[in-house]
């Protein structure tokens, strides 16, 4: 599989989907699937860490992608915060949260930068 998912925490609050460096959109959808299958039975929000650090670009058409992936979000799902360092998939996000009005996507830079923005907003919004 070209996207690993996995509990990034031992309280099975957050979702990691790591990355291969080279993926597509089916192996994008896998994941989402096996991420609901995960989560749905949370008692408590979980937020998810798309860890891009390893790929190379996203494939072509990811500002629909986008959309479809946050009309399909479910409601247990506070935050998407992409993890990578490429300048371009940063830019896609965000330009895509702010076309949008999400407040609910964002983008650092490192897995610790990530799950420190998640650790901020879970103090905020209780």
């Amino acid at each position: 599989m070209a996207i690993h998912v996995v509990w990034d925490d031992s309280a099975h609050s957050i979702i990691r989907w790591d990355f291969d460096p080279e993926w597509d959109w089916n192996d994008f959808w896998k994941a989402f699937d096996t991420s609901l299958k995960i989560g749905v039975n949370s008692p408590h929000r979980v937020d998810v860490i798309p860890n891009v650090t390893n790929t190379k670009r996203l494939p072509i058409g990811a500002l629909g992608a986008f959309k479809t992936i946050d009309a399909r979000l479910p409601e247990f799902v506070r935050l998407v915060v992409v993890a990578g360092q490429d300048a371009m998939t940063r830019l896609m996000i965000k330009t895509f949260a702010q076309m949008n009005g999400i407040d609910s996507w964002c983008t650092a830079l490192t897995l610790d930068e990530a799950r420190a923005i998640i650790a901020k907003d879970r103090e905020v919004r209780r």
